[in-house]
């Protein structure tokens, strides 16, 4: 089962700050497509999670972040994974991470500290506006971060 989901205008499933999983789990959801994602807004990144954490069998993620380099990061945004616990969530299926625009941002290398024991590979596509001193940076921050799977490989490329 195959989830295409855009989020350019997409402000559902994220009124409740106690709704951690949709109502239903997705456990025939194979592949999720996150498009036009933007982590600075914490309506987004809460609908984004709910759909993650509400798909057990998920295999492949893709997310697609949206910049928008003068909207600032909401401060919720910014601790989010701090004021939610996300422990409690394993992904025993997923084997693939694909994450296209990446830019050093709080929300969005917090989301990289998931538990993922079974992740082969992680694959980061930086933001072509992304200046190299920030590059570095970020990159050095990432592969500070303690890894649940042993045989998690990550991939950086330049857009």
């Amino acid at each position: 089962m195959f989830a295409n989901i855009f989020f350019f205008s997409n402000k559902c499933f994220a009124t409740s700050l106690a709704l951690q999983k949709l109502p239903a789990l997705l456990v025939r959801l194979k592949y999720l497509y996150l498009s036009g994602l933007c982590f600075k807004k914490e309506n987004e990144l809460r609908s984004a999670l709910l759909f993650i954490t509400s798909s057990p069998n998920v295999e492949r993620i893709i997310i697609e972040m949206h910049r928008n380099p003068t909207e600032p990061v909401s401060q919720t945004a910014m601790n989010f994974f701090e004021l939610q616990d996300y422990a409690y969530v394993i992904f025993d299926h997923l084997h693939k991470i694909t994450i296209t625009n990446f830019t050093n941002m709080k929300p969005l290398m917090n989301f990289m500290k998931l538990n993922l024991p079974m992740l082969k590979l992680i694959f980061i596509v930086i933001d072509e506006r992304a200046v190299v001193d920030d590059e570095v940076e970020m990159l050095k921050e990432l592969i500070r971060y303690p890894r649940t799977s042993a045989k998690a490989q990550i991939i950086f490329e330049r857009a």
